[in-house]
């Protein structure tokens, strides 16, 4: 049956017109037309930079929310996964130094992995198994940073350049994010385990006829979104100098609205690296335009909300337009 997994993975990509990939730049443009009428600061080089600077974060947890929301899934608990990260990051960095810094990916992918094999192996749904690992890894971050407090990094060790460093005046954290985007994207089209996402988000229980390992494909993708979040971790700790159990705060609702803006269908088997990446881009500068626009941080919440709320609704529409209805792939 092997044999009949290229054929399968042909007609899932094949798609006779992606309409879904002009959402997230027309989302930027109407977006960036908006907020520079509200406020001309927004439109210069030096608040373009800035938001290249700050949505890196954000753009990296969406491009490993991602790889789960293409196989029917998602994943809660990205920002408490980044915040363990910090965490436990800043106490092995104390404790080894630099040869620590790989603790923060580890982690992100055991937790990831976990989730994984929960929702694969023990028919968890996604929903209940990552809402109980973002209460998890909250709870476990707090208790090792002893009820809350920073776990601040030693003297001698300096990460700034790594969160605020540039390279040609362009921002590190956008170039990380950039390049997380082309790794995904190769990942996504060249690699057979990332092209096994889409078949099992298209139809998991075709997918495991043809020969597709379902179980093991689903904790690769758990798990690579953990490392994603874990990598977003290494910038949150570079940027504070320290481990920060309560950051990460609503960042998974962030990043899947910036995948489903960027064409991914939350009943998976469509999406793209590029377009979310945009689309991250697109929630740091509506943020950053509300910001800059001196409007109420509960106003800005309260934008966020709706734009979350509308991503949901546009996925909807895009299934009625052209995808019809599919079964969530983790019910296989």
């Amino acid at each position: 049956m092997a044999a009949a997994e290229p054929r399968l993975e042909r007609l899932v990509t094949r798609r006779p017109l992606d309409y879904r990939a002009v959402v997230a730049p027309v989302a930027v443009v109407g977006g960036w037309a908006v907020l520079a009428l509200m406020n001309p600061y927004f439109l210069t080089v030096a608040n373009g930079l800035n938001i290249a600077g700050q949505f890196g974060i954000l753009a990296i947890v969406a491009l490993g929310e991602l790889l789960v929301i293409v196989t029917g899934g998602f994943d809660l608990s990205v920002g408490s996964v980044a915040a363990l990260a910090t965490v436990v990051g800043a106490r092995a960095v104390n404790a080894l130094g630099p040869l620590g810094l790989p603790a923060l990916a580890l982690v992100g992918a055991l937790c990831g992995a976990v989730n994984g094999v929960l929702i694969a192996h023990f028919r968890v749904q996604p929903v209940i198994a990552t809402l109980g690992s973002m209460l998890g890894a909250r709870g476990l971050a707090l208790l090792l940073s002893d009820g809350g407090q920073t776990v601040a990094l030693r003297p001698d060790i300096d990460l700034m350049p790594l969160g605020y460093g540039h390279v040609a005046g362009i921002p590190g954290t956008f170039l990380w994010a950039a390049g997380l985007a082309v790794a995904a994207t190769v990942f996504t089209r060249r690699i057979r385990l990332g092209r096994r996402l889409y078949m099992i988000g298209s139809h998991a229980a075709a997918a495991e006829l043809v020969g597709v390992p379902v179980r093991s494909t689903l904790v690769w993708a758990y798990a690579l979104s953990g490392l994603s979040s874990g990598l977003a971790g290494l910038l949150l700790l570079s940027r504070a100098g320290a481990g920060l159990p309560t950051e990460g705060s609503g960042l998974e609702l962030s990043a899947i609205a910036s995948a489903v803006i960027g064409g991914a269908a939350l009943t998976g088997g469509t999406g793209s690296p590029p377009s979310v990446f945009l689309g991250a881009f697109f929630i740091q500068s509506l943020l950053n335009g509300l910001n800059l626009s001196g409007i109420s941080p509960f106003v800005a919440e309260l934008v966020l909300g709706s734009v979350i709320v509308l991503a949901g609704l546009l996925d909807f529409a895009m299934r009625r337009i052209g995808d019809g209805p599919r079964r969530p792939s983790w019910g296989y």
